[in-house]
């Protein structure tokens, strides 16, 4: 192992000469609220940056909150993951879904006790926070003088629900006592109040951070404008998918229509579920459309005749319909940060309909690999879906072009060569 003099002389030179590439070995410690079994955008994100980062020679430890049937220490692809339980994570009341006991929105003292413990031991050179885990590091910051990087996956560090939303628009006053009630439907009054004041008190403490990752331009304007940070402070690199082709054979295929339009998501309204239906009945047309997802709490929709609904669906399941629809629709009103559900599709090679809002401007190109519609309008979204339909070669010009678009600008690899970049200029400075 290169000690940590040795690195810094090394990335200094490397720098000094316009080196680009370093062959440097750094040890890393991921924190993540979660990790696979669960799934989730921010869960893969972390996966496949830390099975990169490996394959690049460097050495990375997951540390991430663990429950009763997956605690302990284990080795999965050369990353070395730990899973502990936190203090809160004892409390199964506090939980609607035992299965993801999400770490507080403030220090959790056990989990802060634990990752001491571990960065005392394994001494990394970088530790790279990804959710809300990142409150029960920052005590630590100064003391151990962790050089510290932080992904911005979504909006949970200025908004306690997490999706940047006042009704049916975009919240321009977080951090407002608006919070409370935004969060009391998911969280219920008292979790609602206490995770608001949580992230409030936590604001000032985010100024440890060494170098944001942005998963979106719209994740950094937002934080540049509620956290008064600079330009330099936040880096935009999107997420990021690890391209292949998906087998289409399956069994499932008996309940699904022969032809059909396919929507992935969260079965709520702020995911434009609404807007998508209006969209749709205002068409003339015997393609079909599929939704799938999980429920919300305040879900309440049925199948119809023409409309098909799939609860709560396993990701391989999911992964093997993506082939076999016409094109994929994601009519967002809230701003999605960098939705996973675009980079499937375009994996699948499927032309993409979107809202024009949040991270889905970077990724669809409109009237190249998709096309993008003023969101929560739903006669604009019927316009779009019914010149897919009937364009059928030009649709699928769309998602051949999606699809060349993910390799060359969403590859794993591309982005862990940009963030180990980060790495070395947060570890010299």
């Amino acid at each position: 192992m290169i000690g940590r003099k040795t690195i810094c002389e090394l990335l200094s030179l490397s720098e000094s000469k316009g080196v680009i590439e370093v062959s440097v070995i750094m040890k890393i410690l991921m924190l993540s609220d979660f990790y696979p079994p669960i799934i989730g955008g921010m869960e893969r994100y972390v996966l496949l940056l830390s099975r990169e980062l490996v394959k690049r020679g460097h050495e990375v430890t997951v540390f991430t909150v663990g429950h009763e049937y997956s605690s302990g220490f284990t080795e999965e692809s050369g990353v070395r993951v730990i899973r502990l339980q936190g203090f809160f994570q004892k409390i199964p009341f506090l939980f609607k879904d035992i299965n993801k006991k999400y770490p507080p929105p403030f220090q959790d003292w056990l989990i802060t006790r634990r990752i001491k413990k571990l960065i005392e031991t394994e001494k990394p050179d970088i530790v790279h926070a990804n959710g809300w885990i990142l409150y029960s590091l920052l005590p630590l910051k100064k003391k151990l003088r962790i050089r510290l990087v932080t992904t911005l996956h979504g909006y949970s560090l200025i908004c306690p629900n997490q999706i940047l939303m006042n009704g049916s628009r975009i919240c321009n006053k977080p951090l407002s006592t608006k919070c409370i009630s935004c969060g009391r439907e998911s969280y219920g009054l008292v979790k609602s109040f206490f995770a608001y004041y949580a992230v409030k008190l936590n604001v000032k403490k985010l100024k440890l951070v060494d170098k944001f990752i942005a998963v979106s331009s719209f994740v950094k304007e937002i934080y540049t404008k509620y956290l008064s940070l600079s330009d330099e402070d936040i880096i935009v690199i999107p997420n990021f998918y690890e391209a292949k082709k998906e087998k289409s054979e399956l069994k499932y295929i008996g309940v699904l229509p022969e032809d059909f339009i396919l929507f992935v998501g969260a079965l709520a309204p702020f995911k434009g579920i609404d807007v998508l239906i209006d969209a749709y009945r205002r068409i003339n047309t015997e393609t079909k459309l599929v939704l799938i997802g999980h429920t919300h709490p305040n879900y309440s929709y049925n199948d119809s005749e023409n409309i098909q609904i799939i609860k709560n669906a396993q990701h391989e399941i999911l992964m093997k319909i993506y082939p076999r629809c016409k094109f994929v629709v994601i009519p967002s009103i809230c701003p999605d940060a960098c939705p996973t559900v675009a980079l499937e599709a375009m994996n699948c090679k499927k032309a993409i309909v979107a809202s024009d809002i949040g991270g889905l401007r970077d990724i669809v190109v409109d009237g190249k690999t998709g096309m993008l519609f003023p969101s929560n309008n739903s006669n604009k979204l019927a316009n779009a879906m019914k010149y897919l339909i009937n364009n059928p070669k030009e649709c699928i010009r769309m998602g051949e072009r999606g699809y060349k678009r993910l390799v060359n600008s969403f590859s794993v690899e591309n982005a862990s060569k940009k963030i180990e970049k980060i790495y070395q200029n947060v570890f010299v400075k």
